[in-house]
């Protein structure tokens, strides 16, 4: 895979080859399983109508950051697994169903663009399976609803890459509705050659799942933390100048990345997101004044992942309402050290009687009173997480006393 982003018109070249292969390969197939022309037509018609819906959907998710990590500037890895899909799609109906291993399709879909993205297209696929192997509605709907299985216990993997659980809860699955399959279309009397195809199916579908996780966590997960990693080290160019140019703002970034990394931990938020956003939510301004360039370019040639991108975008710009669960963090977490750090710059004697919990629940309860989290996705139970998290903070408030 590439590992720089693609430009627009690899884009809409990889949507033409997408499509100028997917369909009539698709025409082809059903030509030679002796389809009529009439039905070759409107088969033709409606799998060319849903692989537009997945399209639209792909792009309509970018715009609104709505994809997986940074799929929205990797097209190729998408058009690969479709295309892939389109050639199982084609080929297993030669197979007796309990073969099919087209469920691993909606799985590596749906991670490589959005849940939604990924299963439009795997319910395209899986239409074109069924309807060439002339399969019974309750065949479908057991291939379809697994493929929805994987996709929903695999779509958004965390930074931990824990797949234990949901791997062995899919698998399970997966086994139990086999059994049931082949055990109400035999009658309930099995064969041993009967179960041979049944056991290759579940065990090349366990591989093949593994083979797109290790796959996923090689080209995307380790390579955001390793952008992290190098972004968020306090020695990085962009952030350790500040120690010597400003260092009011470079002392504002430390203590906003500490309240926001421990906001982000506690609630479950992107740790990594979230720190980002600290170190960098009023370095970015500078920096755009600076150089007289835009937040996106610096943010570009700094290779800030996506979400790091998309957060300091919504803290930044006024017109773009904050949503992400980490900005919000960010935003209270700013706020409160802009207050503490004045208030002791400014009132160094009195300060050390004050009670900073009491401010930072103030100040919290000031700006949702505000209105400016009316549109982010931050829960109740997440502002009173926050709540507890700032007014439980004692040493933190001492060493800013001592600094």
């Amino acid at each position: 895979m590439k590992k720089k982003e693609e430009t627009r018109w690899q884009k809409v070249l990889l949507v033409i080859v997408m499509l100028i292969v997917s369909i009539p390969a698709i025409g082809v197939s059903a030509y030679l399983y002796e389809k009529s022309f009439r039905d070759i037509f409107i088969l033709l018609m409606t799998v060319t109508v849903c692989f537009g819906m997945t399209i639209f959907s792909f792009f309509q998710s970018n715009i609104y950051h709505a994809l997986h990590y940074d799929n929205g500037g990797h097209l190729s890895r998408f058009v690969l697994t479709f295309l892939m899909g389109t050639a199982g799609a084609c080929l297993l109906p030669m197979l007796p169903d309990a073969g099919w291993i087209l469920p691993v399709a909606a799985l590596a879909l749906t991670l490589f663009s959005n849940t939604v993205t990924g299963l439009t297209a795997y319910a395209g696929l899986m239409c074109v399976c069924a309807y060439f192997a002339s399969a019974d509605v309750l065949t479908f709907l057991l291939y379809f609803l697994t493929g929805v299985l994987f996709a929903v216990l695999f779509e958004r993997l965390d930074n931990d890459y824990k797949t234990s659980a949901p791997m062995s809860i899919a698998v399970t699955i997966y086994v139990i509705e086999i059994a049931a399959g082949l055990i109400f279309q035999s009658h309930g009397t099995l064969t041993a050659d009967e179960l041979v195809i049944p056991i290759m199916n579940v065990f090349i579908t366990f591989i093949l799942m593994l083979a797109t996780l290790r796959f996923y966590c090689a080209v995307v997960i380790d390579k955001e933390k390793g952008r992290y990693l190098r972004i968020n080290d306090q020695e990085y160019g962009l952030l350790a100048k500040y120690k010597e140019e400003d260092r009011q703002t470079y002392y504002n970034a430390i203590h906003t990345a500490y309240f926001a990394e421990k906001t982000a931990r506690l609630l479950h938020m992107d740790v990594d997101v979230a720190k980002n956003g600290g170190y960098y939510h009023r370095i970015i301004v500078l920096e755009c004044k600076k150089q007289e360039r835009s937040l996106e370019e610096i943010c570009q040639e700094n290779k800030f992942p996506p979400e790091a991108v998309r957060l300091l975008q919504e803290y930044t710009y006024k017109s773009q309402p904050m949503r992400m669960r980490e900005t919000v963090a960010v935003y209270f977490a700013d706020c409160i050290v802009s207050s503490i750090m004045y208030l002791i710059e400014k009132e160094e004697a009195a300060s050390q009687d004050r009670d900073f919990g009491k401010i930072a629940t103030a100040i919290i309860r000031r700006k949702i009173g505000s209105g400016v989290l009316n549109n982010s996705e931050i829960s109740l139970s997440d502002l009173s997480g926050i709540e507890k998290i700032y007014t439980g903070e004692k040493l933190y408030y001492d060493f800013l006393r001592r600094e």
